[in-house]
């Protein structure tokens, strides 16, 4: 009699053969939908995997101290340092170069270490790294031009055919004497 009234309660329970399918068939349009929403949001992320680093501070060639042939003595630095955060927390790919550089007095286009500039005297350039090759320069800030491509090859190779060669002692002679950011009392 046990056996019986446990037999009648689980076939009470279980689903009749049309509510079997419906809910089989839920399930399949379920997974067949993640499938597709899985997939598009794979579409959509770029495969990490096959990303290109670009390098930034010491490990990027572009940083140090340069030699402009155009302005022989004068101050050529340039950094590459990571993209600045968004405002929601993420920070674009490309890494920003900055050039900070000194063209003279005014009496020429030459500089001399009796010509330092004081940090008034500084300008300053930015722009993108497009690889750990190629930096794109805006130079609008001086009166020059903007997307400007300067190309790794030993040196930085700019289109019109200036090469800046880098120092590998660095320049401090050619940097403004105060380079102090604090003082303390």
């Amino acid at each position: 009699m046990m056996l019986l009234s446990s037999a009648i309660t689980v076939n009470a329970l279980a689903p009749s053969s049309n509510v079997r399918a419906a809910v089989d068939r839920r399930q399949m349009f379920g997974i067949i939908g993640s499938a597709i929403s899985g997939a598009a949001v794979l579409a959509t992320v770029p495969d990490e995997a096959n990303a290109i680093a670009l390098k930034v501070g010491p490990a990027s060639p572009f940083t140090g101290d340069f030699e402009d042939p155009n302005h022989p003595g004068c101050l050529r630095q340039v950094k590459v340092v990571g993209a600045p955060l968004r405002a929601d927390g993420t920070r674009p790919v490309n890494p920003i170069i900055e050039v900070t550089g000194y063209d003279g007095n005014g009496s020429g286009k030459v500089c001399t270490e009796a010509d330092r500039p004081t940090r008034s005297d500084l300008w300053k350039v930015q722009g993108k790294m497009k690889s750990n090759t190629v930096a794109s320069l805006d130079f609008s800030s001086k009166g020059g031009p903007a997307g400007v491509t300067g190309t790794w090859d030993d040196g930085i190779i700019f289109p019109d055919g200036n090469k800046w060669t880098k120092i590998p002692t660095g320049t401090p002679n050619r940097r403004p004497k105060d380079m102090t950011t604090l003082k303390s009392e």
